[in-house]
């Protein structure tokens, strides 16, 4: 069950910059509900991460699609933030798989791992409590949950 009763919704566009207008609309309401700087700083990261995912992969770098940010404490005092895009969805496998990858160390002797694609995963899983995928019809979002130790 959701009780909310103050939430920072709004819908954007996609495109190359959208994540860092997304991240500076947000930052105030989560100041103004009293998060810390360090929570602030963390969820900020991964809101910055799974929304370049939304424009790079569900809408291939595609301009003017929808993504829609929602965040709020919910009942527990965990922060939630939602990003929903309605672009080409990822398969459970995919999301599962995505989730349980291991950081591998750039090495400069071997290009193979200079790759930055799939880190984005990472850090979200590192910084946040728990994360989940919900696709319903064309619908995608992911849910991201903070403590926020208030």
């Amino acid at each position: 069950m959701k009780t909310v009763k103050n939430e920072f919704k709004q819908q954007y566009k996609s495109s190359l910059e959208v994540s860092r207008n997304i991240a500076n609309d947000v930052k105030a309401y989560w100041a103004g509900i009293g998060l810390g700087p360090d929570v602030i700083d963390q969820i900020e990261l991964c809101l910055v991460e799974m929304v370049n995912n939304a424009y790079e992969h569900a809408y291939h770098s595609e301009d003017g699609c929808p993504i829609e940010l929602t965040s709020y404490l919910n009942d527990k005092n965990e922060l939630v933030t939602e990003i929903s895009d309605y672009g080409q969805s990822m398969s459970k496998d995919e999301f599962t798989k995505a989730i349980n990858n291991e950081f591998i160390e750039p090495d400069p002797d071997d290009p193979e791992t200079w790759a930055t694609s799939g880190r984005g995963f990472i850090i979200v899983v590192q910084l946040t409590d728990s994360l989940e995928y919900i696709n319903l019809g064309d619908k995608n979002t992911f849910k991201l949950y903070k403590n926020t130790n208030r």
